[in-house]
């Protein structure tokens, strides 16, 4: 998980970074006819990698310690764009119809660029630290924020002005609306899950069933349900009608970094830290481990909480993951510089080609 003492490191990092020009990302050989594995993020001790995909399904963002984010086809590679900033940007999210792009970066500033020609729209300034993660409103309306300061925050994007919402103790990192705009959701290093109302900021409740930190928030798309993730090493299923824990999952992974639903809701994709706290020392101190048979990606049944699928490709943490709008595609990013984009379809029709042939 990163923290606020490792800002200087990105914050040094960023001015000695050069830039390339080049018209595609270095694309490695498929891991098999399942998946394909995109070098895009550069690699240092406490790096990152992130990743979102635009609604079309075939574009994705991509950020990471260096000032630059990248959008590009996830079909062949082909950079569009490169977004500039001052510093490493640490989250990213388009809207719903893929027109704007929102960035979170360790200067403390959010920034929403038009998608089409890159141009930087507008730039919002209010937090104190580091902003973690942004997420879009669902009707395009609103940008809500979390950051280092120990703060959410919602702004208004026609007016750039926003609403402080104060109430977690330590770095907020977990970030999500509801689907029907009514609430903002977030996690923080306090263990809690607060619930603000959307329009007013007004904090509703506190969720306090984790036993550590929580690092990210997902809905489900009909909005009743929400998973939750972060150091207690467990995903939490709750009922967003009641807030009551539906059920637990815990697997033989550690930190939970990312969670993403499928399109209907049946599916849970997971990425995690890839080692304890022992591995992540040596880790860091010798480099990455190159061993890509670490599983730090999990498929999971949202009904039951069984797991479906375990992948394996990256060779160190996967900070995040995300489904397609169509559900086609999964994409996962990782510390070790890669973006892997996953058939999911041909993933799940394999196991269940290998589980008939068995019987």
């Amino acid at each position: 998980m990163l923290n606020k003492s490792i800002k200087s490191v990105f914050t040094s990092v960023s001015f000695i970074i050069f830039f390339y020009s080049c018209s595609a990302i270095s694309q490695t050989e498929n891991l098999s006819n399942t998946s394909k594995k995109y070098e895009i993020c550069p690699t240092h001790k406490n790096s990152f990698c992130m990743v979102d995909f635009h609604p079309n399904n075939d574009v994705l963002a991509s950020a990471s310690y260096e000032p630059v984010v990248k959008i590009w086809q996830k079909s062949n590679g082909k950079i569009l764009h490169t977004l500039t900033h001052p510093e490493g940007v640490l989250g990213l999210d388009f809207n719903s119809d893929g027109k704007l792009l929102a960035t979170s970066s360790y200067d403390n500033n959010v920034r929403i660029w038009q998608t089409s020609n890159g141009e930087l729209i507008h730039t919002f300034s209010g937090h104190k630290e580091m902003v973690i993660a942004v997420s879009f409103s669902p009707d395009n309306k609103s940008l809500a924020s979390v950051s280092a300061d120990d703060t959410a925050r919602l702004w208004n994007i026609s007016t750039g002005e926003s609403i402080k919402l104060s109430a977690h103790k330590g770095d907020v990192w977990g970030l999500a609306y509801s689907p029907d705009g009514r609430f903002i959701l977030t996690g923080g290093e306090d263990n809690n899950i607060n619930i603000w109302n959307a329009r007013t900021g007004e904090l509703i409740s506190t969720l306090t069933e984790h036993s550590g930190a929580v690092l990210e928030l997902e809905f489900s798309h009909d909005g009743k349900l929400l998973a939750s993730g972060g150091d207690d090493y467990t995903i939490k299923i709750w009922r967003t009608d009641t807030w009551e824990v539906l059920r637990t999952i815990e697997g033989d992974s550690y930190s939970i970094y990312g969670l993403s639903f499928n399109p209907d809701d049946s599916i849970i994709a997971s990425s995690n830290r890839d080692k304890g706290l022992v591995g992540e020392f040596f880790q860091y101190h010798w480099g990455t481990s190159e061993n890509e048979k670490e599983v730090t990606v999990r498929l999971w049944d949202v009904e039951n909480g069984h797991l479906l699928k375990e992948l394996s490709g990256h060779a160190d943490d996967v900070n995040n993951v995300v489904f397609s709008k169509n559900g086609e595609s999964l994409a996962s990013s990782s510390v070790d510089g890669s973006v892997i984009i996953w058939n999911v379809d041909k993933l799940l029709k394999r196991d269940k080609k290998v589980k008939e042939s068995s019987l």
